[in-house]
Formats: structure tokens, sequence, C-alpha cells
């Protein structure tokens, strides 16, 4: 038997007791009260070990834990009424734990119980003045201090009442009589007389018996339990003096036997119970604190009791510890799944839009196609959580112990069982250890997927939300707005071959930028990237917004402008040229825009190798114009652009903004000037090939 179970068993015998005393003890009349209460005791238990450890829930837990206890009150009803009416009945009480004292209901005063307590140092000789007060001053009796002289008035509410020793006209003392009781009043020693309760200067031949308000200092206990009280009924006066008994721990002696056992289960035995049981609970839950699966929990901690070289020895041994090391997984796995539940759902749901199998469209090339299938592969894989298929893995590995169990039985049973068990222990099989080591590593890996989205919510629904939309906005790329440029440009009779040239420029750049986007939301589900001044939008999340504003440029350029740059050109000398010209430096204002967009991010970063990550991620996107006119002039042997002229445009590349990342302003000077000789350059090609 596992610490758990044995600790889990310990438990239920706890419970089996506390059950046992609220049924027979507490006027529980039926088994849904007795049940209520046996839940209402665990919730109990639970609750105290979580307030140990949650001082966040602390406050929570308390109002929890006192609605428990009315509820339990409630139904507990009988006994406590049964209690409240001796107490009606009985004035005086001594203790089974406190045999040295007893108690006055009336007022809460304790008295020396004579039994255990001499008012003489022997029987013929009493106590003189000196040794009197000196005796009270360090007086303790059952560890209660701060025991005083009586005052007449509490003299006489004793005395005259069922005072247990009182005898006659006297108080009886170890066989003694005693009539003269010793006083010390505001400083001047005088006597009590038991004949008549008055008080007199003759200290000659007394005794003393001490009292103590240590239990009522400060309260109104007396005021509070008179009939005389309007303020509360019968039963509220009574439970005062209940409540004095258990805030005290005592464990009073009534009249009635019964009643003193069934105070005994309620009040003294019951809430002991309880505390075992909050022990209990509490090494339960320790334990399973120690061992709860995570994605960083310490599987060999759970190997402890395991004796691996004994395992891997015996056939018999290696198949009952895979058997009861995966049931102990499945139940830690159990656990963790309860505890998780709503978390799981959640991510059950928004992982289902990618656990459908990717389908190639027609209208996109292998290309697309690979880039979209691959995305949804790689957020399948991160977020595609499937708890039932960690379990069937699981249980896939107790099935085989389970069958080498079986096989044996089998082997059992014939006639050739020593040479069958031979074979059999032959056989190939991991080590316990191995075993252990990869079912493990199972959980973690799915685990971690769980933890990520607790801890990053909002993040992994963006992510995914951000993956659909863009997949569906470039489908709609490839569809609608490629019918739309057909479309508009037959109207016009501009021929296939110019406007499918359009296309697929506009399909170059939308596909690189496409592929931005996978790239810099892995690299924040790495970690989040630190910013000097923090925003609830994270810097994947303004990058993304950033290139989608960038993207739908492109696109209302190429479906609103690219027409009419043709329609401006088409009829001049090198018309094609010009309007090539022109489109790049269309496009290329924009992907200006879009640096200048990415420099209050970039700048914002914590770590320059986040500020070098964005920087290089961007790179292509920023050189695409300059490469297009490079390939232009390449492509058409322009000998009209000088030598110098296209050195320059190829020196463009040759950027180096690393080297001004520590400062923005100087970041910023060098995106101008590079905007600046861009335009500059392109006028003086535009102007070269009017010249021609």
């Amino acid at each position: 038997m596992s610490e758990l179970q044995a600790l889990t068993a310990r438990r239920d015998e706890l419970l089996a007791k506390i059950r046992d005393i609220e049924a027979s003890c507490e006027g529980i009349e039926n088994e849904n009260n007795a049940q209520r209460v046996l839940e209402l005791n665990l919730e109990h238990a639970q609750l105290s070990a979580q307030k140990q450890e949650l001082s966040a829930k602390l406050s929570a837990m308390e109002t929890k834990l006192s609605s428990i206890n009315a509820e339990i009150a409630k139904l507990s009803g009988t006994g406590i009424d049964r209690i409240l009416e001796a107490i009606k009945n009985q004035r005086w009480y001594f203790f089974k734990n406190k045999t040295k004292i007893l108690l006055d209901r009336d007022t809460g005063l304790l008295w020396a119980n004579l039994n255990y307590y001499s008012t003489y140092k022997t029987e013929s000789n009493c106590y003189g003045v000196t040794d009197s007060s000196d005796a009270l001053n360090i007086l303790q009796l059952d560890n209660y201090g701060a025991w005083h002289f009586p005052s007449l008035k509490e003299f006489r509410d004793m005395f005259n009442s069922s005072f247990p020793f009182k005898y006659g006209a006297a108080i009886k003392d170890n066989f003694s009589h005693i009539e003269s009781w010793y006083k010390l009043n505001d400083g001047i020693h005088s006597t009590i007389s038991t004949t008549n309760c008055k008080r007199y200067d003759d200290v000659s031949s007394c005794a003393w018996l001490p009292c103590s308000s240590v239990l009522v200092t400060c309260t109104n206990y007396a005021q509070n339990v008179s009939p005389n009280n309007p303020n509360y009924t019968e039963k509220e006066r009574l439970q005062f003096t209940l409540d004095l008994f258990v805030q005290n721990d005592l464990l009073p002696i009534f009249d009635d036997e019964e009643i003193t056992e069934l105070y005994k289960k309620i009040y003294y035995e019951k809430p002991r119970l309880l505390e075992q049981l909050h022990e209990v609970q509490t090494q339960i839950e320790s334990l399973q604190n120690v061992v709860l699966i995570s994605s960083t929990f310490d599987y060999t901690a759970l190997l402890a009791k395991y004796d691996m070289t004994a395992i891997d020895n015996s056939v018999i041994k290696y198949y009952q510890a895979v058997q009861q090391w995966t049931e102990e997984l499945m139940e830690k796995l159990d656990y963790y799944e309860k505890e998780k539940e709503t978390v799981i759902h959640d991510f059950n749901i928004i992982s289902l839009k990618l656990g459908k199998k990717y389908e190639n469209s027609d209208t996109l090339t292998e290309e697309e196609n690979s880039l979209l299938r691959n995305r949804q592969r790689d957020f399948a894989v991160r977020f595609s959580l499937g708890m039932n298929s960690i379990k069937s893995k699981i249980l896939a590995v107790k099935h085989q112990a389970d069958d080498l169990e079986y096989r044996i039985d089998e082997i059992d049973s014939g006639d050739d069982a020593i040479h069958q068990l031979a074979l059999l222990e032959k056989e190939e099989r991991a080590s316990f250890a191995f075993v252990a080591e990869n079912t493990a590593k199972i959980i973690r890996n799915a685990l971690k997927k769980i933890e990520f989205f607790e801890a990053n919510h909002e993040y992994v629904v963006w992510a995914i939300n951000t993956w659909e939309t863009w997949t569906e906005k470039y489908k709609v790329f490839k569809t609608t707005y490629r019918n739309e440029m057909k479309g508009l440009c037959e109207d016009d009779g501009i021929e296939e071959e110019i406007w499918q040239k359009w296309y697929d420029d506009w399909q170059s750049l939308r596909f690189r930028i496409e592929q931005k986007v996978q790239p810099v939301i892995e690299r924040e589900l790495r970690g989040r990237i630190a910013m000097l001044h923090e925003d609830e939008i994270s810097v994947a999340q303004q990058i993304i917004a950033e290139l989608e504003v960038y993207r739908n440029a492109v696109d209302k350029f190429y479906r609103e402008e690219r027409k009419g740059i043709y329609q401006n050109f088409v009829f001049q000398s090198g018309g094609d040229i010009q309007d090539k010209l022109e489109t790049e430096n269309k496009l290329y204002k924009l992907t200006a825009n879009f640096q200048s967009a990415l420099q209050s991010i970039i700048f914002n970063c914590a770590k320059a190798e986040d500020r070098i990550f964005i920087l290089n991620w961007a790179n292509d996107l920023l050189d695409i114009q300059i490469d297009d006119i490079l390939a232009l002039i390449s492509d058409n042997d322009l000998d009209s652009i000088s030598d110098t002229i296209l050195s320059e445009f190829s020196r463009l590349k040759q950027k180096n903004y690393e080297i001004y990342l520590a400062d923005a302003k100087s970041y910023a000077e060098e995106q101008a000037r590079r905007d600046k000789q861009f335009n500059s350059l392109l006028f003086k090609m535009r102007k070269g090939l009017s010249a021609k």
C-alpha cells in the first residue's frame, strides 16, 4: 500500500468515527443529514488545509468554515439542546481534565477543588497572614493563575448556593469543618464567618479559599447569563456557558453521566478527530503537491518506493510495477484534469479549429499551400491537446503489462511452464526506469501546452485568430481580388498578359508578407519580449498589426491605383519602364511607412537582441523595391543608366541599421537619408530615360 493510500485509508477511518458520533449523539435522524454532515466535515478539513497554504484566500475560507460550522450545528441541534438543558439545571461544575478547580456557572469564577487543595498546612495549624498572602501570589491550580481572596459578595454568592463543599453552616475541607474564612480586603486582614456571612477583624483562627476570574476577565459573562438579562433568550444565556467550556477546552462533569459523555463526544472527541482529519488531509494534499503532475514535475520522486534492480530482474515484479506506475500516473492525470477542467475545456474549444486536416486549394500554388499547411501544423503541434490521446498512450503501456500477467497465467496452466517461462524471461523489454521516464515525458509535453495556454490565454487566442483570419484573407486575395482585377482590366480593354503580370507582382509581394506572420508569433510564444514601457499589447501583436496595415495598403494600391499608373504611361515612349519605376516608387513609400511604424516598436524593446530580431525579420521586405529596380535594369539592359547610379542603388542594400539600434534618433535619421537617396536615384533614372 502506498503512502497516499495509507493516509487516505486513515482519513476514511477518522470520518467513520466522526459520523458515528454525529449519528448517535447529535440528533441526525436521517441518512441525508448524516451524509451532509460527513461532506461538510470533509470540506471543513480540506478548507482548513488550504487556509494554511493560500493566505490570499484566507478571508473567503474563514467565511466558508463559519458557514459549515453553522450548518453542522443546525443539523446537530438535538444533542446541543440536551446539553443546554443540563447547563440550565446545574450550577457547579467539576472537570475531568482540570481536577483541581470547579466553576460557578452564574459568575464564571473558578474555585479551588477542596478534594485536591487544603486550606491548612496541617489539620491543626492554619495559615498565618503572611504565609497565606505569599502562597496566594504564586498559586497555580491546573495552570490557572490570578487567584484572589473572594470579596464578601463573591463569598456570599458562593456559600448561599449549592456549593459542593458546603457542610451545613460550614465548609468541609479535608475532614475539617471550617466556619471562618480568611479575607484580605483593601489591605485589611479580616475573616468571613460562614454562620452569618459577615466580615470580622479577628483572623486568629481561620482558613482561606481563593477564587479566580481568569476565564471571564474583561467580559460581561455574569451579566450575560443572568436570568434577569432582557437582551438574550434563555437558550442564548445558556450558550454563553457552553461557549465558556468549549473555548477553554474544558471537559465538564454533568450530574447526568449520559450528558457528560454526550458533551465529551461532540465538543471534545469530535474536534480532536477533526484536527487529526485536518492533519491527514494536509499530508495527503502535501503528498499530492510533491508529486502533482506538471510540465516540470520530478517523476523520480514517485520512483522512490520502487526497487529498480529487483523490478528489472523479475518479470512478475516488472509487470506489477508497470501496472502500479501507470495507475498512479492515471490517478494524477485524472486529478489534474479535474482541477484544470475549465482551462482544458477552453483549450480544446480553441484548438478544434486546428484539428481539421488541411486540404490543398487549387487556387494556390504548391509553395502557398505548403506555407499555409505548415503554419497550421505548427500551431496544431503547439496547441492541439487531446487528453484522451495522452491517456490512451499511458493505458497502452499498462495493457502491455496486463498482457504479461495474462501470458504468465496461461503458461501456469500448461504442461511446459518452466520452459515457456524461460522463453518469456529472455524476451527484450525496456527497463522500468525507461518506461517511467517515457510515460512522464508524454504527460509533461501535454501539460506544457495547458500551462502555457493558462498563463498566456489572451495571447494564444489572438495567435489562433490571427492564423485563421490571415489564412482566409490570403484565400480571398487569390480568388476575389484576382477576379476583381481581371474584371476591371477587361472592362478597360487591358490585355490579360499585362494585368496578369501586375497580379504576379502583387502575389509575390503578398506571399512575402504572408511568410512574416509565423516567425514573429513563434518568437513570442517562446517568451514575451520585454518592453521599456510595458503595454498590454505584446510586441508580436503590435508588429502583426503594423504588418496588416502594410498588407492592406499594398492591396489597396493594386486594387485602386495600379491600373491608373499604367494608363498614365502606356502611350509614352519608354512608358513601360516609367510605369514600373512609378509603381516601385509608390510601393517604396508604403514600405517606408511600414519601417517607420516598426521604429517605435523596435526602440521600445528592452533588449538589443530583440531589436536585432525585428530588424532582421523585416530586412527583406525593406529591400523589395530596390531589388525590383535592379532586376528591371538588368533585364532591360538600360545603357542610359550610368554605372554610378547603379552602384549607388546597390549600396542602398548595404545598409547597416544595427549600428543605430542604440539610438532612435540616429536610426530615424539614417532611414530618412536612405529614403532621400532612393528618391534622388529614382529621379535620376527617370530623367535619364526621358533624355533617351
